[in-house]
């Protein structure tokens, strides 16, 4: 039976794992530990063997607890090149100015989380266990936002390690702006490329504007220690929200002129 999270909600409930992950914790505590690992090791999404990396996760924690200290070794080395495909496919070094140093202080911080973890001092992996990909998408965007300003253009739609299905939650989230909801539309190799060539083709001072907006930064803030827009680009919060909604013009445009 696998073990409960202990954080626990406001209500002093404590958070559950969805069902789906539940079940794969289940299934993969009864086989032995050689057959487990060798799992763990297939990359593919497509593939009917593929482990998600929330339970991944629970047995990296698990083999530390255990004192299985090669077990331990095997799935932090595979959850590491799952991390840093992910981080690939949204700070790319296509796009982004010094993309391998800003990946590598966002993975530090995150082995620093495992750290704490292991020594019994957080439960924050637990938001792991739940949603991996939303919880590591902000853990990066917060990460970003502490390390700074960064020369940013454009965040590519899908990643460059993967089959092109996964896109990211960041470019989910600005692309809804401009796309009235339709987010449906994204599921269409095609049409990413089309509106990632129609961001090219914004102004630089817009294009920086929904770079940043695509990592997560907020436009502005009271916080003097959140690193927002409008603080990154040394203009104020009215002047962001023009170049962004002049942006967001112009991809409609293009982008209705392009699929009527």
């Amino acid at each position: 039976m696998p073990e409960p999270l202990k954080r626990k909600k406001k209500d002093g409930t404590p958070y559950e794992r969805p069902p789906e992950i539940e079940a794969f914790l289940e299934k993969l505590e009864v086989v032995n530990s050689s057959e487990r690992l060798h799992q763990f090791e297939i990359i593919s999404k497509n593939n009917p063997g593929y482990v998600p990396s929330e339970v991944l996760i629970y047995f990296l924690r698990r083999a530390w607890v255990e004192g299985a200290k090669s077990d331990f070794e095997v799935i932090f080395r595979i959850l590491m090149k799952r991390i840093e495909n992910s981080l690939r496919s949204t700070i790319s070094d296509s796009r982004k100015t010094d993309a391998h140093g800003i990946r590598e202080e966002i993975t530090g911080r995150f082995v620093e989380r495992i750290a704490k973890d292991c020594k019994g001092n957080s439960t924050y992996l637990d938001f792991f266990e739940i949603r991996f990909d939303k919880a590591l998408s902000a853990f990066k965007i917060s990460a970003l936002r502490q390390i700074g300003p960064t020369n940013v253009e454009t965040v590519p739609l899908e990643s460059e390690h993967d089959d092109g299905s996964e896109i990211s939650a960041e470019v989910e989230s600005a692309a809804a702006d401009f796309l009235n909801g339709n987010l449906s539309i994204l599921d269409d190799p095609d049409f990413r490329l089309e509106l990632t060539a129609a961001i090219d083709t914004l102004p630089d001072d817009q294009k920086r504007v929904i770079g940043l907006i695509m990592q997560g930064f907020q436009i502005d803030s009271k916080d003097k220690n959140i690193m927002t827009i409008s603080r990154i680009l040394k203009c104020d919060e009215r002047t962001v929200r023009n170049r962004r909604d002049r942006a967001f013009k112009t991809l409609n445009t293009i982008l209705q002129g392009e699929n009527v």
